[in-house]
């Protein structure tokens, strides 16, 4: 088990599986700003005990992760929708970002059933809401990040625009995995941008300053009981690099080697943002990293496409975590390898499995209707060659499909 209050900044493979802890600081010494509320229970409480049952959320392979980790951890599961807990009265009710019911509707049947609702129904609400999360960040909290605005109208946004400047970032107010993403170069670009993020809905656009980042970073923060004090703490997992492109994920890798300010600084944000989300589970903290300076981007309060190299990484990885973090269990974050993960659309025939799968620590997984090229190396940037390589043997035998 990793402890709170340490850190380590692994550069090379570790020796051995039990090479101590990643990366914890506790809650409470971040000064975050509790002002979403999951519980009126204090931290140190026992929590009641709750039936061994967990129903997952949504029909995704990511919610098919979540529900074989509480399987593990001993739980009946049901997957699916929010209605199901009416027939099946489970004691925890875990969403996965891709159900179908409302928060809403969450909450009403979490209270006739008796459910905990994981991650908190507050941090779901709260995290959905692209600027709610960077009002909080910048003007509760004091987190650095980029200039942003609202647009409710195509005319909003294109005044918006013109004060934030190009290039410049529009998103959805509302969204996942790069739906709702426009860069926009100019006035031309103004329509499609503004048609992507609104769609349709009223929902309107976020206008965002682009800079020239190093890269885009991602911790993922767990939030638990530390069994030494009995108090709410935050665990980090190492930092972990990814690239986009058009909005989507591409390639993610771990550990990103940050500079040692900018690591001070992303954890001291991580900490700060999750601090306030008053919620047991695992976070996916998203930010931007230019040399030492770290702004802020954005929070999802569950597993995330980022944290699929942990498959290959961690000795826990993310699914596995945010079963024990949202049952108030010990932590244990640790590195035993680094690795790197590449996102593509479709499955490879039998022929290019079989051709990837022979280079060097190179395992593929099935996602839905994606795969998954993981590797591990002595480092990052290793692993990520060897995911280049097995990459492009799938394509000398299957063609280049798109990479999503």
């Amino acid at each position: 088990m990793t402890v709170p209050h340490s850190a380590e900044h692994p550069s090379e493979r570790p020796a051995g599986p039990n090479t101590g802890p990643n990366a914890e600081h506790s809650a409470d010494d971040t000064g975050a700003i509790p002002t979403v509320n999951d519980t009126a229970r204090a931290p140190s409480e026992e929590p009641p005990e709750m039936p061994r049952r967990a129903l997952i959320l949504g029909e995704s392979a990511m919610a098919l992760d979540l529900e074989q980790a509480y399987k593990r951890m001993g739980f009946d599961t049901r997957i699916g929708a929010a209605s199901i807990a009416e027939v099946f009265y489970p004691g925890i009710i875990v969403t996965s970002g891709d159900a179908e019911d409302t928060i809403e509707t969450v909450q009403e049947i979490s209270e006739r059933v008796g459910a905990v609702v994981a991650p908190s129904v507050d941090a779901c609400r709260h995290t959905a809401d692209r600027m709610a999360v960077r009002k909080q960040a910048s003007e509760e909290l004091g987190l650095p990040t980029l200039d942003y605005e609202f647009a409710a109208t195509p005319q909003e946004m294109h005044d918006a625009v013109e004060r934030i400047g190009y290039p410049c970032v529009v998103k959805a107010p509302t969204s996942k995995d790069g739906e709702g993403f426009s860069f926009v170069h100019s006035d031309a670009d103004l329509a499609d941008a503004w048609r992507a993020a609104d769609r349709g809905l009223g929902q309107g656009a976020v206008v965002e300053r682009y800079i020239d980042f190093d890269f885009e970073a991602t911790i993922l923060a767990a939030r638990s009981i530390d069994p030494s004090t009995g108090e709410l703490a935050t665990w980090f997992c190492e930092p972990i690099g990814t690239r986009h492109r058009d909005g989507k994920l591409v390639e993610s890798w771990q550990p990103a080697p940050l500079p040692e300010a900018a690591m001070d600084n992303a954890r001291s944000i991580a900490a700060r943002i999750v601090g306030a989300m008053a919620s047991c589970g695992i976070f996916s903290v998203e930010m931007f990293v230019s040399g030492d300076d770290v702004y802020f981007s954005q929070v999802t309060p569950r597993p995330s496409r980022d944290g699929l190299v942990t498959f290959v990484t961690q000795r826990i990885n993310q699914f596995d975590l945010q079963a024990r973090a949202t049952q108030r269990l010990p932590i244990d974050s640790t590195l035993i390898s680094p690795g790197a993960v590449r996102f593509l659309e479709g499955h490879p025939s039998q022929a290019a499995l079989a051709a990837a799968m022979a280079v060097e620590e190179v395992t593929v997984r099935m996602l839905g209707d994606g795969t998954l090229v993981l590797a591990t190396a002595d480092s990052a940037a290793e692993a990520r060659q060897r995911t280049d390589e097995a990459v492009r043997e799938i394509h000398k035998i299957d063609g280049k499909p798109g990479e999503n």
